[in-house]
């Protein structure tokens, strides 16, 4: 019998641990029903961003140093930006400074253009400028494009689509570097 217990409260315990864990960028963007995180809220972000060749961190180089920021076990909370809601990195111990040889293999994967990219399903995600405003632009396959918003003078650029696909990383040079879902 105190063998039964035993076990059975090393199962509560496991489980109730289990439901507190954070989740994955997925999982959280799903939970907050968003399609958009803000990662890195700076202005001194230089360079464009770098994916891991899992899509589980994204790098940014802050003042002359890079860091990497992971997005798994991690949470999010939200706010607004844009008129939408957003997910916000709430996880203070998610980055890490990012070394020489990861950098070097972020690289290889990451591929950057600083306003437009496309996927290999077809799904175009443009940064289009228009006089002192950019906009973010999606055309799906088959589908009209569709604006999900207008910076109203704030620079955004830098284009990054993650080794999975189902992530774009951008730079807005007002906020800091953010994830789109775009699968």
């Amino acid at each position: 019998m105190k063998i039964f217990y035993i076990i059975f409260l090393t199962i509560l315990t496991f489980n109730a641990c289990g439901q507190n864990k954070p989740n994955n960028l997925n999982l959280e963007m799903t939970r907050l029903k968003t399609e958009t995180v803000l990662i890195v809220r700076s202005q001194a972000i230089d360079e464009y961003p770098l994916w891991s060749p899992k899509s589980d961190f994204i790098a940014c180089n802050i003042e002359g140093k890079w860091y990497k920021f992971r997005l798994i076990n991690i949470e999010l909370t939200d706010t607004k930006w844009r008129g939408q809601t957003i997910g916000v990195l709430k996880t203070k111990d998610a980055y890490s400074e990012l070394t020489n040889n990861e950098q070097f293999e972020f690289e290889k994967v990451s591929k950057f253009n600083p306003r437009e990219l496309k996927t290999k399903d077809g799904t175009k995600v443009e940064l289009k400028m228009k006089e002192m405003s950019v906009s973010l632009v999606v055309t799906k396959k088959g589908e009209k494009a569709k604006i999900l918003w207008a910076s109203g003078g704030e620079n955004c650029h830098s284009l990054v689509l993650s080794p999975d696909e189902n992530y774009v990383a951008y730079l807005c040079e007002m906020t800091g570097l953010l994830i789109m879902k775009i699968k």
